[in-house]
């Protein structure tokens, strides 16, 4: 029904999602509807639930074409959780930048940048891909971190090459494998570990993300970045 403290909830996030565009959404209460997207092995046979379908393989990442992956959120149904579940999942587990995909992708990638995850930035040079150390560990750290992939032209207009200078991070720092760091509020640090070890790479991304603290966005006028809990940490370059 279209009252109580669960419907509040998703009110408020979808509301906060709604203004950046991007996604289609919607809701139903009636059983007709509802039923034939709910089920004792999706984890909810009734309401409250939020059903999201997906192109994106949930096993390895990958975009499939023509098929859809059906993802229940079944709770619990408070602000954080549900933000959380519904801004993750509307981004790839990596996002290869710089993008032209049309304005619905990159409204979805605005709402990425704007929320309050930590980001993980990896750039390689231009004539390189994401490897599949990066989405081995950019899989394994999907709940709390979004990952950006930037292929890289050594050049100051390019859009990569700009970014990556903001984090004090040069062109001929890239070498073969690339480069990599993690951000999160005033939190940033360097990678300095092995590129292609994918278990190195998560244990980084790991470890910045409990030093930060968790992230819990809240509903606000200003948006729901969020904010993290936990002791700060100070930014620094990181050896592995």
């Amino acid at each position: 029904k279209e009252s109580g403290p669960e419907f509040t909830v998703f009110s408020q996030v979808i509301a906060e999602i709604e203004s950046y565009g991007g996604l289609a959404l919607g809701k139903t209460t009636t059983k007709a509807v509802w039923s034939r997207y709910l089920s004792a092995e999706d984890g909810a046979e009734a309401p409250p639930a939020v059903v999201v379908w997906t192109s994106f393989d949930p096993e390895t990442g990958k975009i499939r074409k023509g098929k859809k992956t059906k993802l229940v959120y079944a709770g619990p149904f408070e602000y954080a959780a549900l933000y959380k579940f519904l801004v993750r999942e509307s981004q790839p587990v990596v996002l290869r930048l710089p993008e032209r995909e049309g304005p619905d992708f990159q409204k979805r990638q605005q709402l990425a940048q704007q929320s309050g995850f930590a980001k993980l930035f990896v750039f390689h040079p231009k004539d390189k891909d994401a490897s599949e150390a990066l989405m081995t560990a950019a899989l394994a750290l999907k709940p709390n971190v979004i990952t950006y992939h930037y292929l890289v032209n050594n050049d100051e207009e390019d859009e990569g090459f700009h970014v990556m200078g903001q984090f004090g991070i040069k062109y001929n720092d890239l070498g073969e494998h690339g480069a990599a760091m993690m951000y999160q509020g005033q939190g940033l640090e360097v990678y300095k570990g092995d590129m292609t070890d994918a278990a190195a790479l998560q244990k980084f991304g790991e470890e910045f993300v409990e030093a930060q603290g968790e992230f819990v966005p809240a509903p606000s006028e200003g948006g729901a970045k969020g904010k993290s809990k936990g002791k700060k940490k100070k930014s620094k370059k990181s050896e592995m």
